[in-house]
């Protein structure tokens, strides 16, 4: 027993040794400067000064990783005097909120990004409410996935973003696809409108510029920026309480949408929960584009009292598992009893079984 003993111990010096050796020291010293040099740079940029959000949360995050890339390519603007925010939460009726990815104010207007880091191929119009993601799956095989359309999606994000500063402001509606994607079949009529990958975003925008006059100054830029940085600094309440209205409305989507738009990012895993893809409704009638042109069908009067009561509400529900820590999740039973009913359940399951029913008191859901 004791020269087993003595034998491992020989083993772990001998692998400490060379765990310390230059073969491995170097290399690793390399990563961890290189490392540095980007946490530093990342540190330093606007993106994190907004969303305050760790550089290796954001590596691992594909949604967030996309936002900072498209921010990347174009913080050359901040030296022309553009702003930057990322993650604005704008309000919407019934104290619901929709979520813009990326917005730059600049002299040139209000630039809207909607960041989609998909892989495969992607296919879609304008004018189709659905859009079709196709993934390889092996052998001259592929599965299509299906999606709520981005410019949809957008126009949704602008007509509430215009209700809150005014109708006024040139915008400009801009989706931006990963370099992992291929944009298959992808027809856009509106000049206004672009869907493009990430590595073309800077000339398109530089295009822009080329293309429109300054109609936005200094003062202009600070006031729009002053008043939507609040909605950048939301609680996490608040944003538990965005995805619980997207997941309750998901759940109640019309069967002419297939269940497989919710799986799209599940399994592209964009962000550590559901986003509104699916469920932003389009603010412009689409029928009639002779023109080009898009007439504006049903404008939303924004009455600030109601980001007042979800920035100030105290009775917003707790969205946290008291047993682990976990997020909690709006999900329906699917059997039982209590089939049909929503509860609120730990995202950590089955490690974690804690419920919260919607309406009742806490109680845990036994072995």
């Amino acid at each position: 027993m004791l020269e087993v003993f003595i034998q491992l111990f020989k083993t772990v010096l001998q692998m400490f040794s060379l765990l310390l050796s230059p073969i491995f020291l170097i290399p690793l010293g390399i990563v961890g400067l290189i490392f540095l040099k980007k946490n530093t740079e990342y540190k330093e940029s606007s993106y994190y000064h907004i969303t305050k959000t760790p550089y290796l949360f954001v590596r691992f995050d594909l949604g967030r990783w996309g936002e900072y890339l498209t921010y990347k390519y174009l913080k050359k603007f901040e030296l022309e005097g553009a702003k930057f925010l990322f993650n604005v939460y704008i309000p919407k009726e019934k104290e619901e909120t929709t979520e813009i990815d990326v917005l730059m104010i600049s002299p040139k207007g209000i630039f809207v990004f909607e960041s989609k880091n998909y892989s495969g191929w992607i296919f879609g119009s304008e004018g189709q409410k659905k859009w079709c993601q196709t993934l390889p799956v092996g052998r001259g095989r592929s599965h299509k996935e299906y999606f709520y359309n981005p410019i949809m999606q957008n126009r949704s994000h602008i007509k509430y973003l215009k209700a809150l500063v005014g109708e006024q402001f040139l915008t400009h509606s801009i989706i931006v696809f990963s370099e992992r994607c291929t944009l298959k079949n992808v027809e856009v009529k509106s000049n206004n409108i672009k869907v493009i990958n990430r590595d073309e975003v800077l000339l398109v925008v530089s295009d822009t510029y080329k293309e429109t006059e300054d109609i936005l100054t200094e003062e202009d830029i600070m006031s729009i920026y002053d008043r939507l940085y609040p909605f950048t600094q939301i609680s996490d309440d608040l944003k538990m309480q965005h995805i619980a209205n997207i997941q309750k409305k998901l759940m109640e989507e019309p069967a002419d949408v297939p269940d497989e738009a919710g799986i799209v990012l599940k399994k592209e895993s964009e962000k550590p929960y559901v986003t509104e893809d699916v469920l932003a409704e389009p603010s412009l009638d689409v029928s009639g584009e002779a023109d080009g042109k898009q007439v504006e069908s049903n404008k939303t009067q924004f009455d600030e009292s109601e980001m007042v009561k979800l920035l100030e509400s105290k009775e917003t529900q707790e969205f946290v598992c008291p047993k682990c820590g976990g997020k909690l999740i709006l999900r329906t039973a699917k059997r039982g009893e209590n089939v049909g009913k929503q509860f609120w359940g730990c995202a950590n399951y089955p490690k974690c079984r804690y419920i919260k029913n919607v309406v009742e008191t806490d109680k845990n859901i036994n072995e």
